[in-house]
């Protein structure tokens, strides 16, 4: 080998261990920038878990002192307020979200969704957890004959009748197309007070134990239609097929139905206890 190839291949294996080191460095760099970055996550991991611990103790205190000097009356009000401030900015959140994502024509909804998200739909809730945190109560923020389908599950009885449902019913018929239909279902009064003449060992009461609808609390037949009714001043209003028909039609929609359980669609722990009903804008 010539003393010239001989020095061509010197500087190559030199340049090679320089790129070596650099790539070598540059590795080591990334490996201590990684662990930075975990420790970083684990430290305000720890932080935020410690600050909610804080909050949480600091809100158990305040309440404590609240119930002290203020009448129940009083301070069920206070909590009420608290509560609307929290909604008021989960539902500014959310109309932000769907600004930011252009949200504002859904193909389905989903309201109420609580912890039930459904594939295909924009779910919508008043806390986090679906794929939108609005409040209801003040409407849809949606354009107008943009949906074709609305589905909701055992959330319109939390809302006030004979208003602000009805105008949260006539936002669902704006939003939805001709044709469009709005689906839901609402735990079924009728049952209940069917069989409350019929005894304590009747099928509804039998259901309530099997599975765990009310707090073990409820014993006598009118405990159990007393949280049917309230369920911890959560529901608000209670629908037989009737009642919700003439509501429905007060908001314009055409084609009311009772339906019956749809498994490729309602939750399964639905399918026991629950009014069905179909509605649809007219074409």
């Amino acid at each position: 080998m010539s003393t010239i190839a001989r020095g061509d291949m010197k500087q190559h294996h030199q340049a090679m261990a320089t790129v070596a080191v650099v790539q070598d460095g540059a590795i080591g760099q990334a490996r201590i920038l990684d662990w930075v970055r975990a420790k970083a996550r684990k430290k305000a991991t720890k932080f935020r878990k410690k600050a909610a611990e804080l909050h949480a103790d600091t809100v158990r205190r305040m309440a404590a002192v609240a119930r002290r000097i203020l009448s129940p009356g009083e301070f069920a009000s206070l909590e009420g307020f608290r509560t609307e401030l929290i909604i008021s900015w989960h539902h500014r959140a959310g109309l932000r979200k769907i600004r930011r994502e252009s949200l504002g024509r859904p193909e389905k909804l989903n309201l109420g969704c609580g912890p039930f998200s459904k594939r295909g739909f924009l779910n919508v809730d008043l806390f986090p957890g679906g794929d939108v945190t609005l409040d209801l109560r003040r409407g849809l923020p949606f354009e107008s004959g943009c949906c074709g389908f609305i589905f909701s599950e055992h959330f319109f009885e939390h809302i006030d009748h004979p208003e602000p449902i009805t105008s949260l019913f006539r936002e669902c018929l704006r939003v939805l197309r001709p044709g469009g239909e709005l689906r839901f279902s609402v735990p079924d009064t009728k049952w209940p007070l069917t069989e409350y003449q019929q005894g304590p060992e009747s099928p509804y009461f039998k259901a309530c134990a099997v599975h765990g609808w009310h707090p073990k609390d409820c014993v006598t037949r009118l405990e159990h239609i007393n949280y049917h009714f309230r369920q911890q001043a959560e529901h608000r209003y209670a629908y037989d097929f009737e009642t919700a028909e003439k509501t429905l039609a007060a908001a314009g929609f055409a084609d009311i139905r009772e339906s019956a359980f749809e498994g490729s669609l309602d939750s399964e722990h639905r399918r026991v206890g629950s009014l069905f009903v179909s509605a649809r804008k007219a074409a």
